[in-house]
């Protein structure tokens, strides 16, 4: 099994490999195309170390739809709602609280 590296952008990818050519350029001294040949190189062992992480990316994609889930339950609950004032006040919670929980989580995953 490969690791989709397809599911980086590709701003996101390029950065990454600018990254990855600065550190071998100064730890190595080496120039850019040096390093590039060096990056494409490791593919291949970089597939057989992309597998230490599939249980994590696993468990992301498990907690990611966990929150979006209990995210539409709460907005079904809202849905529910008969009288207007409950339901502006039930929505505003569910997103207030979704958003808050979303935010921690991006800035939890951020400082890896």
């Amino acid at each position: 099994m490969t690791f989709p590296l397809s599911t980086l952008k590709e701003d996101e990818y390029s950065e990454l490999l600018d990254g990855i050519k600065d550190i071998l350029k100064e730890c190595y001294q080496v120039t850019e195309y040096e390093a590039m040949l060096v990056i494409h190189e490791g593919n291949e062992k970089t597939q057989e170390l992309l597998k230490d992480y599939l249980p994590y990316i696993d468990s992301i994609h498990k907690t990611i739809c966990g929150i979006r889930d209990t995210l539409e339950n709460h907005m079904n609950l809202v849905f529910q709602e008969q009288e207007l004032p409950n339901k502006m006040i039930y929505e505003a919670a569910a997103w207030h609280a979704f958003e808050s929980v979303r935010c921690y989580y991006k800035s939890t995953v951020t400082t890896v």
